[in-house]
Formats: C-alpha cells, sequence, structure tokens
C-alpha cells in the first residue's frame, strides 16, 4: 500500500492493481487505486532501512475538489487533484486495468506508466525535488501531486522507446559477445588475462573482475559494469551524463604490491554494485572511506578522461556511449581531509605525477 494508505474512515482500503520489480535495482513500482483516484509509486531501498517512496497523481476518480482536502492527507487518504489543475473530466475517470504497462527506464530507478500502449505518467529519476512528483498526462499546469506532461511528452516517450529497446536486448544471449569485447580491450591494454573472476553471484546483469599484468605493474579490472548506465547521473551531467553514466572499476600495483589487485576484487565487487544498491553514482573525484590496506583510509576514483596521460583500456563503448574507466586510489587520512575541506580536484593538483598515480606503490600519492 502506498503512503496515503492508513485511513480508519468508510472509504476501502487502496488496492494495488499493477506492481513490477526494477531489473537491477532495489526498487518497487506499483499503481494503486483508491475510491477517488489513482497514483503511481516507485519505493526505493524497500529492503534498507532507508527506504524512500516516490509518488505521482495519474488522475481522479470522482469529482475534482476546487481546492486542495488536507483533512484528507492528514487521515491518511490518497489525495485527489484539485479541479484547477486536472486536464480530464472533471467528474472523474476510470482506467481500465488490463491496459496498464509499467516501463524501467535504463537506469532502474525511475519508471513510467502506459496506458494503452500511450504515456500516461512518468515518475522520472529527478522526482523528488523542488516539490515536483513527476508528469501526469491527466494533470495541468504544476500541480501538487502531478505536473503535466505535455511539454516533456516527446522526450520521455522517445525515452520510453529506447528503454524498450535497451531491456530487449538482454533478452537473446548477450554476455559471448560482451564477455568477448571486454577481454580484447582488456587484453589490449595489459597481455594475456591470468585471472577471470564472475562477480554477479549468478545474479542479472553477469560481471567479472580480470587480472593481468604488464611492464612490472598487476592490474584489476571489472568487464560488464557498464551495460547498465547508473543513476542519479543525470542531475550532476545533465545532458552531457551519457558520455559518463557507463563505468568500470580498476585497481592497478607495482610488482611488490600484486597481491592488492587479487585482495580487491572482493571490495571492487560490492562498489561495482554500489550505484544501484544505493541509487547513487560514482564519478572521477569522488571517494568512499576504506581503511583495509595498512595506512590508506580512503579510497579516490580517478577517470583517464581528466588526466592527459594516464593510461587505460581502450574500448568500443556500448550501445553508443563511452565507457569510462574510474581508477581506484588509496588515499591516507590526510588526504581524505584535504579533499574533504578543499576538493578532490586540489587533491589531485598536488599529485607529483598525475599520469602515475593510479598505480599503488605502498606511499602517498599527494603532496599534502
Amino acid at each position: 500500500m502506498g503512503i496515503f494508505s492508513k485511513s480508519k474512515q468508510k472509504e476501502s482500503e487502496p488496492e494495488t492493481i499493477l506492481q513490477s520489480d526494477s531489473p537491477v535495482c532495489q526498487a518497487q513500482a506499483f499503481v494503486e487505486k483508491s475510491d477517488s483516484s489513482y497514483y503511481f509509486y516507485i519505493w526505493l531501498n524497500y529492503l534498507s532501512n532507508n527506504p524512500t517512496m516516490k509518488v505521482c497523481w495519474i488522475c481522479n476518480r470522482k469529482k475534482a475538489p476546487q481546492k486542495l482536502n488536507v483533512n484528507s492527507m492528514e487521515n491518511g487518504r490518497a489525495p485527489m487533484m484539485p479541479a484547477q489543475y486536472v486536464a480530464h473530466n472533471p467528474s472523474g475517470m476510470e482506467l481500465d486495468e488490463s491496459q496498464l504497462e509499467i516501463v524501467w527506464f535504463e537506469e532502474g530507478e525511475s519508471a513510467a506508466l502506459l496506458y494503452c500502449g500511450e504515456l500516461i505518467c512518468v515518475i522520472p529519476g529527478w522526482s523528488g525535488y523542488n516539490d515536483f512528483h513527476g508528469y501526469s498526462r491527466f494533470a495541468s499546469g504544476t500541480g501538487p501531486y502531478a505536473w503535466e506532461l505535455k511539454g516533456a511528452h516527446e522526450g520521455l516517450t522517445k525515452r520510453v522507446q529506447r528503454s524498450r529497446s535497451f531491456w530487449g536486448y538482454f533478452d537473446g544471449d548477450f554476455w559471448p559477445q560482451v564477455q568477448h569485447e571486454h577481454l580484447e580491450a582488456l587484453e589490449n591494454f595489459f597481455g594475456k588475462h591470468e585471472k577471470y573472476f564472475a562477480i554477479d553471484g549468478e545474479k542479472f546483469p553477469p560481471k567479472a573482475y580480470v587480472c593481468g599484468s604488464s611492464n612490472g605493474v598487476s592490474y584489476g579490472i571489472t568487464a560488464g559494469v557498464s551495460m547498465i548506465p547508473m543513476p542519479k547521473i543525470e542531475q550532476a551531467f545533465g545532458n552531457n551524463s551519457h558520455s559518463f553514466r557507463r563505468i568500470e572499476l580498476g585497481i592497478a600495483a607495482v610488482q611488490q604490491h600484486s597481491q592488492l589487485c587479487q585482495y580487491m576484487g572482493g571490495v571492487i565487487s560490492s562498489l561495482s554494485a554500489m550505484p544501484w544498491k544505493e541509487i547513487t553514482f560514482l564519478a572521477h573525484g569522488h571517494t568512499v572511506p576504506f581503511n583495509n590496506i595498512k595506512g590508506f583510509s580512503a579510497l579516490l576514483f580517478v577517470n583517464p578522461k581528466y588526466i592527459p596521460g594516464m593510461e587505460h583500456p581502450s574500448y568500443n563503448g556500448f550501445m553508443g556511449e563511452d565507457i569510462n574507466l574510474l581508477w581506484i586510489v588509496p588515499i591516507t587520512q590526510e588526504e581524505y581531509d584535504f579533499a574533504v575541506k578543499n576538493s578532490s580536484a586540489e587533491l589531485i593538483q598536488k599529485a607529483a605525477d598525475c599520469t602515475q598515480l593510479h598505480i599503488f606503490n605502498g606511499e602517498k600519492k599527494f603532496n599534502v
């Protein structure tokens, strides 16, 4: 049941008429029908201690009130949209439940609702900011529970079409080709791979951790993480997010510390799931606390795109989009404190040699 379903009034309990689980995130989308309205929900991190419910009005089933019914919300009932924001028959409307369909967007944390194949409601990734809940075909203007869909319809329809095609790709035997392309890119980078570990726990999407070495440096790099674009990155990168939303993770170490690459396999496996587990993204300059390497307190992510001369595998991309390798750089407590106080960009400027900072040698990399 939704966030408005605690009523002790005589109204019947809201009914969930359609439900869908995200293919990759801890997220669940569902449509709820009450005596007075239809609502679309996305429940994020529903198995965690900090679940989040996103909610968007679809349409009223009864005559629209002239103003917001505050008492309805206080009683835990899903509120009807006031008449001034209703674009359908003001007396209400009904939906044929058999004609409803939920389509997850590529990132797996946002979704669209279709009716008879047409887009009628969307809860995008940026829902929840500035009193914005989502878009409804049956809303007019910027209502309190949904904004009108008209202005965003074309772009969101294309996004639905792209998402259908995206998820449809995984219906076939896709992994052998993806695996081959990644191994080819990695072996062109460090030579014949030495070890290969599946890190997907036999769950979708498949992914691996591949180890190799070249010129006295050992490497451990993921393969397959980039198939699924990361959530939330659109809010940070805007229209340029398609260039940064697909990642692989890697670590490098001199021969003396070569065991680090194998040790970090489990850590990197967990990090590779973080964006979809926690509904977030990883990018150049991000840090995470990590004190399991003696003398170091955190991990810094570095994208070679930002550092001319830094080595990296050459990828063909995936579905026409760039694949970004994020090198994982262990940093000391002093370096981490500097990054938090100033910025990761300023920290990186303190490197003696930016092109080599991704290669772990047991020593701190920054002059702070």
